[in-house]
């Protein structure tokens, strides 16, 4: 029952978060794998590896960043006493916090093929 409750939450969120992929073209890669945390972290850093390629030393830490950010979403997906809009406000202050913590992990060359590629997340910096 409960895996069908945060299945149901998840479903809501996408679908809220729709606008969002609608106004890019695209739903950012990854975001599809929202069955679970690990899934939504191996998703987005195979899609980060694929776009800068990340060193090996580099792979367990972004991954790390990801595993926090999908439970963080997860958490939020699931809490009951978030209306819709506060949903949507922490679910983006999650992206932004792990958006800057990928970045930070990042070297000069791999921002660089970031900020040059489609749809690349631009951090404020």
């Amino acid at each position: 029952m409960k895996r069908v409750i945060l299945f149901c939450a998840l479903l809501l969120a996408i679908s809220a978060s729709g606008a969002v992929a609608q106004t890019s073209g695209a739903i950012p890669p990854g975001h599809q794998m929202l069955s679970s945390p690990e899934a939504f972290a191996d998703g987005h850093l195979a899609a980060l590896d694929k776009q800068v390629n990340l060193t090996a030393d580099q792979k367990p830490k972004a991954r790390a960043v990801f595993m926090a950010e999908a439970k963080e979403l997860f958490g939020v997906f699931g809490d009951k006493n978030l209306t819709q809009e506060q949903k949507q406000a922490r679910i983006q202050q999650i992206h932004v916090s792990a958006r800057d913590q990928i970045w930070s992990l990042l070297t000069h060359q791999q921002r660089k093929a970031m900020m040059e590629a489609p749809a690349a997340p631009r951090p404020v910096a």
